[in-house]
């Protein structure tokens, strides 16, 4: 009888080890993702939008292309909202990282609308007509709003989550203990 209870005792804890494992590799994966952040104190003027290019379509639209300049040499948040907007309503970026950066995002609308993004006191803004256009050059935002590396972590941790569920229900079912399914039964 002492093989099925090594046995047990072997699955439990390889069950811990990989829970302990991806507790490690969620943790690390969560840390890595985020970067450092700055609070938004007086970084008002020190980092400006930027208006990089326009782009025209041939229904008559057309793409504003924004970049910003980030003078600090530090990382610096600023939120969607009264402090980080734009008009026609679009993605922005929320996330600075130090220096210039062009391409970063974009937003489209008809040539008889203006666009503006305003990014603290700062305000670029562009028209259809009187903008200049992109080149081959510049490199073009990736469709999104810079929410992927969020949305993936989050993935990531239902997806630990569940393993960690199922890898402590095989360890009650292999010890012989009443598994809950967690409703009710009443």
């Amino acid at each position: 009888m002492d093989g099925p209870r090594r046995s047990s005792r072997q699955r439990r804890g390889r069950a811990r080890l990989a829970r302990a494992a991806l507790v490690v590799v969620l943790a690390v994966v969560g840390l890595l993702a985020a970067p450092g952040t700055a609070s938004a104190g007086d970084d008002d003027d020190l980092v400006i939008p930027l208006l990089t290019c326009v782009t025209h379509a041939e229904d008559g639209r057309y793409t504003a292309v924004f970049g910003y300049n980030n003078r600090t040499s530090r990382v610096v948040t600023v939120s969607r909202g009264d402090d980080n907007n734009v008009d026609p309503s679009g993605p922005v970026p929320e996330v600075f990282q130090p220096g210039v950066h062009h391409g970063v995002f974009s937003v489209s609308t008809t040539v008889d609308r203006r666009v503006e993004w305003e990014l603290y006191d700062s305000e670029v803004r562009a028209y259809g007509s009187s903008q200049p256009s992109c080149g081959p050059e510049v490199q073009m935002p990736a469709d999104g709003n810079g929410t992927g590396a969020v949305v993936a972590l989050a993935a990531a941790g239902v997806v630990g989550a569940i393993a960690v569920q199922r890898a402590r229900r095989r360890a009650l079912v292999g010890a012989g203990a009443p598994v809950r399914d967690g409703g009710d039964d009443a």
